[in-house]
Formats: C-alpha cells, structure tokens, sequence
C-alpha cells in the first residue's frame, strides 16, 4: 500500500517544517516574498536591456537558476540574486 506524505496544509493552515512554526515560519515566508520580488523585477530590468537575444537568454537563464534554487536553499538563492543584480548594477554581462 502507498502511504501519502501529510497534505501542506492541514485545519487551513500550512504545515511547517519542524513542527515550531512561529517566528521562523514568517521569516522564512517574508524572504520567499522578498526574492520573488526582486525576481520580478531583476527580470523585468533584463527585458528591458539594449542588449542582443544571446545576452538576454543568458541572463534569463541565470534568472532561471536562481528561481530553481530557491526551491531547496532559499538563502543560496538570495545570496546569487544579489550577486546577479550587482552584476547587472556594474554593467557586468555573461561570457559568450
């Protein structure tokens, strides 16, 4: 018999992690919101660069990365998002 992991959210609430929930919960939902953000915009800036396609299909797919990262190591994710926007903030561009 296939036995199901417990449903994310269980009584309308979401299940936490460690069983603490509380403040880590919200620190944790707070730096989701904030890199989700600056994604949004890190991709809107990307968009509107005067650069060629090949230049934004690399940064896209940085982008990308970061997203993916953020699915198991939300602070690794951050921490290349930042790396990704002072990149961008000093004209820095990806290798060809």
């Amino acid at each position: 018999m296939h036995h199901s992991p417990e449903p994310p959210y269980q009584d309308g609430e979401p299940a936490s992690g460690d069983g603490q929930g509380g403040a880590a919960d919200s620190e944790v939902t707070l730096l989701y919101a904030l890199v989700a953000e600056r994604l949004k915009q890190a991709h809107a800036r990307v968009h509107a660069l005067n650069v060629s396609t090949d230049a934004k299909t690399a940064l896209t797919r940085q982008l990308l990365i970061v997203t993916e990262t953020a699915k198991r190591d939300l602070p690794g994710a951050a921490r290349r998002l930042s790396r990704f926007v002072q990149d961008l903030d000093e004209g820095r561009m990806p290798p060809r």
